[in-house]
């Protein structure tokens, strides 16, 4: 389905809904409704240093500077699910009259067509480093709305031993302009499990600020960060998988999130 077809859909489902609130006096506004989504263009992973630290879009592939983002499933559209831990996704299935959401479906089988999902390799060449974002390189688009509402999660592995990140994209541009409306019982909350009746059990968003996890950089020299996202030792590959997705339960993920534009680009930096 292209991207303009995607548009037409949206905006006859938007009028269709549109109408029944006006004849029913009784639909609601919640991110579920529309099937929001956001059109993302994946771009490249790249890293700064010196060379020290390398990047491959396959395991055994060739590493340098750059390399191809290639996201799982259609890799363009994204949709709202909810995740407490990367592991187990979740979708709104129903709401009450007040549009909060009382009801979800496991949503694991649809994360490669409502995320954008895939991995990359960092390898360290040469000597030991420590793996940081580099700021001038990251990109998640401009879009306020989208920044909002979006997150970033990741699950690095380095020798057998995986680190989990969620990570809020509020930060990465402005987002005053950005539309809120709660569509679950309480603020600041993810799904975390459901029953067998899709009755949730929410958890605090573990989603944290990722401007600690830049490494400063001026010019050519890079100074280490307040936190890294993992260190490899020489020769060492770390594999790094991602998902950048709509968190359904956050404020801003409502109908203002559908029809927006942004790109991801990775850079990372070692030191």
């Amino acid at each position: 389905m292209t991207a303009r077809q995607l548009r037409i859909t949206a905006f006859l489902a938007i009028v269709w809904v549109m109408i029944a609130f006006v004849v029913t006096t009784a639909a609601t506004y919640a991110w579920f409704t529309f099937s929001p989504y956001t059109n993302v263009t994946p771009m490249e992973g790249t890293v700064v240093g010196g060379g020290s630290l390398m990047i491959s879009a396959e395991r055994d592939g060739k590493y340098d500077v750059t390399c191809e983002l290639r996201p799982y499933g259609n890799g363009s559209v994204l949709q709202p699910l909810s995740t407490a831990d990367l592991r187990s996704f979740y979708s709104a299935g129903a709401q009450d009259a007040k549009g909060i959401t009382v009801g979800y479906v496991p949503g694991d089988r649809a994360v490669n067509s409502q995320t954008l999902h895939g991995i990359v390799y960092l390898k360290a060449d040469g000597n030991a480093q420590d793996v940081y974002f580099d700021r001038e390189g990251v990109s998640f688009g401009s879009d306020p709305q989208a920044l909002a509402a979006m997150r970033l999660g990741l699950r690095i592995t380095v020798a057998g031993e995986a680190s989990t990140y969620i990570f809020r994209l509020d930060e990465m541009g402005s987002t005053s302009g950005a539309v809120s409306r709660r569509t679950v019982p309480q603020s600041g909350t993810v799904v975390a499990s459901i029953d067998s009746s899709g009755k949730p059990t929410y958890v605090s968003d573990p989603a944290r600020s990722i401007l600690p996890f830049f490494a400063p950089r001026s010019g050519e020299d890079v100074t280490p960060g307040e936190a890294k996202l993992c260190t490899l030792q020489d020769g060492e590959i770390a594999d790094v998988e991602y998902w950048l997705y709509l968190e359904g339960c956050d404020d801003q993920c409502i109908d203002a999130v559908q029809r927006r534009d942004v790109a991801l680009q990775f850079a990372f930096s070692g030191v």
